[in-house]
């Protein structure tokens, strides 16, 4: 005879959380499929085949969705780790727990079991052992609300720092030059070939020309100073 297969529960480990938030704040009477889907924003179809059952075969609301001692302890942080370890003696064999004592560090184990105890497919595997490690750390510490929440502070913290750093005024371009006009150029190249390059004598000369002397004389005069001065000639 064919050993029978069993299931375990594969509530998402986000509904698990959102479900314990939401009951810190006010606890239901009774959990119904439009109290989950307006609560966990799904189809009340998904709540009632999807999130129901779980939540019964976990002890948290009974057969008729009312919620009552342990839905009590199971949102406090105080008793949390208590249900935890109730819920995990209640739902899972010893055998599990034996077989995998770390549950977190060792998933595929624990994968690689409830696919042979219960021959479900890969994801609802996942979703077995997901759960079953979140019951089995029993820390309230771990809720993934609390760290989205703390990382989003800090992120908000250092926006202002970051946005100020970038509003930090940009150095002023340098203005480029104004287009030399053409005179500008030939006077600058004139002065330029003009200069004598490295260290050099300067002479300063006075001419004295009588007021007698006819153009002939003046022209000679300047023409001797070119050959014997400037080497010119």
């Amino acid at each position: 005879m064919a050993e029978e297969k069993k299931t375990y529960p594969m509530l998402p480990v986000a509904h698990w959380w959102t479900l314990r938030k939401k009951f810190k704040q006010s606890i239901p009477g009774v959990v119904t499929d439009s109290y989950l889907s307006t609560v966990l924003s799904m189809q009340a179809g998904s709540a009632r085949g999807n999130v129901l059952p779980y939540l019964k075969t976990l002890g948290i609301i009974d057969e008729e969705g009312k919620t009552g001692e342990r839905a009590k302890r199971w949102r406090d942080d105080e008793h949390y780790t208590e249900v935890c370890r109730e819920i995990r003696k209640e739902v899972y064999p010893q055998e599990l727990s034996e077989a995998v004592p770390d549950p977190v560090k060792d998933r595929t184990k624990v994968e690689r079991w409830f696919a042979q105890k219960t021959g479900s497919g890969t994801v609802a595997v996942r979703k077995m052992a997901v759960l079953y490690g979140v019951i089995a750390t029993a820390d309230a510490s771990k809720q993934p609300e609390q760290e989205r929440g703390e990382r989003a502070k800090k992120t908000a913290q250092d926006r202002p720092k970051q946005n100020a750093e970038k509003r930090e005024p940009a150095a002023p371009s340098p203005r480029a030059p104004a287009p030399a006009t053409p005179a500008l150029v030939h006077a600058a190249q004139s002065q330029s070939s003009a200069t004598p390059q490295g260290p050099g004598i300067y002479i300063n000369m006075e001419v004295h020309i009588s007021a007698d002397s006819t153009p002939d004389q003046i022209d000679a005069i300047f023409a001797s100073m070119g050959k014997h001065i400037y080497r010119r000639g």
